[in-house]
């Protein structure tokens, strides 16, 4: 059954690339569906569309070659089919791509494409809350929404606010790997204070890539790095999972849906338990 008050909308996000925004939101998507039985979208608001090519995996190029709608289109002005419509959201002309299915819930996406800046940039005036009213009219059903954000302060950053209720911010313990925390604390705190009556919260900071290869725990610079981590999150007062994720070339099979060699990454599912029991999913 769907949350009663509609879905939880969280935004991955972190104003530095690098850090696995695509991945961890690719991840949370298929376990919500798979292990928490909720009934997930995505949104990949990333020009690069990493999050939309690691869920379709092969079918990314059919969906390019054949025209379908994307993440583009909604800017645009386009709308899909109603869910009581003849053509249902599931159908291919309707800007949502149906990634799985189980039981009576769906992963779905809305996929993002190459030129999604260009776009963007040659529209005169790019409406910041057009996100926020498309999922508010057609995804009120959904438990769950994802939005995988590009690393980049820009009128995506503020569309993926406004239909948001929650950030999480991943982050790799490594040189500079809180060189975009100060940026995306300024960024939240300016939605804020021109949103006054739109509350974003942020969930948490999730360690990303936590150790390293040959049992090898990161040594002197993760632990510096950590430091930095806490430092800044406590200025800020934002809170640190205590799960951290760890490296494992797994990652890029499983965030398809490829399990056949999983490595480290099936400790996944503990950081996504504890992500998922702190928002009340």
């Amino acid at each position: 059954m769907a949350r009663p008050n509609g879905p939880l909308t969280v935004c991955v996000i972190n104003l530095k690339g690098g850090v696995g925004k695509s991945t961890i939101s690719a991840l949370l998507a298929r376990y919500a569906l798979s292990t928490r039985q909720r009934d997930v979208l995505a949104i990949d608001l990333d020009p690069q569309a990493n999050l939309s090519q690691a869920l379709m995996s092969s079918n990314y190029n059919s969906f390019l070659e054949e025209r379908r709608p994307s993440i583009v289109e909604i800017f645009n002005g386009y709308r899909p089919a109603s869910p009581g419509a003849s053509g249902s959201l599931l159908a291919p002309n309707t800007g949502v791509e149906l990634i799985t299915k189980v039981g009576a819930n769906t992963l779905q996406l809305i996929p993002s494409r190459f030129d999604f800046s260009d776009n963007l940039t040659n529209s005169l005036r790019p409406d910041p809350k057009v996100l926020a009213r498309f999922l508010a009219g057609n995804f009120q059903h959904k438990d769950l929404i994802i939005i995988d954000c590009a690393p980049t302060e820009s009128i995506l950053t503020h569309a993926a606010y406004h239909a948001s209720g929650l950030v999480l911010v991943p982050v790799k313990p490594e040189f500079f790997a809180t060189i975009g925390f100060p940026l995306l604390h300024e960024s939240l705190e300016s939605f804020r204070r021109s949103n006054r009556g739109h509350t974003l919260d942020v969930a948490g900071v999730v360690i990303n890539n936590a150790f390293y290869h040959g049992g090898n725990d990161g040594g002197p610079e993760k632990e510096r790095a950590l430091k930095e981590i806490r430092t800044e999150a406590k200025t800020n007062s934002w809170p640190i999972f205590k799960t951290q994720i760890p490296f494992s070339r797994g990652f890029p099979k499983i965030m398809r849906g490829d399990h056949s060699y999983s490595g480290n990454a099936v400790l996944f599912p503990r950081f996504a338990k504890e992500f998922f029991d702190s928002i009340g999913l």
